[in-house]
């Protein structure tokens, strides 16, 4: 399940968002503006759920402010509900001025060289490199979409 989530997200993503920012030598100034995010949230009052682990496109259910229709009955916590707000500002902020940043939120750090990404979670957190070693080999095994940068 690992490495068929690698070949076909999380390698894919991240090559396109390394494509979309180009080389490392331009500044960042002149690099177009990509954020990328993991989300990582377990669903906390559901075991049925939860041993999903974070699955795909769970994240829209608190994107779009409604957690509780994850699964019937389900009913989010405190954290949960605020994951949701957190998220819904995120996206807000962004199509209001093409920045998610602002406000008390995580600082979401612009995807460039580094590949940092912000997770996103209860407890979100800046993180470089996820599955580097794994999609530069794996990318070299099913290259789909040309690799620039590091």
């Amino acid at each position: 399940m690992a490495v068929d989530s690698d070949i076909n997200v999380t390698c894919e993503l991240r090559n396109t968002a390394r494509a979309a920012v180009g080389r490392n030598t331009e500044p960042e100034q002149s690099r177009p503006a990509i954020w990328r995010y993991l989300f990582t949230h377990q669903v906390e009052n559901d075991p049925s759920l939860n041993i999903l682990r974070a699955f795909h496109k769970e994240e829209l259910f608190f994107l779009f402010g409604h957690p509780d229709e994850l699964g019937d009955p389900y009913v989010p916590g405190a954290d949960e509900i605020q994951l949701s707000e957190l998220l819904i500002g995120y996206w807000t902020r962004f199509a209001a001025s093409e920045d998610p940043n602002g406000g008390a939120a995580q600082h979401w750090p612009r995807y460039g060289p580094d590949d940092q990404i912000l997770q996103l979670d209860v407890s979100s957190t800046q993180t470089s490199g996820y599955h580097n070693p794994q999609c530069d080999y794996l990318t070299t095994l099913f290259h789909r979409i040309p690799v620039t940068g590091p």
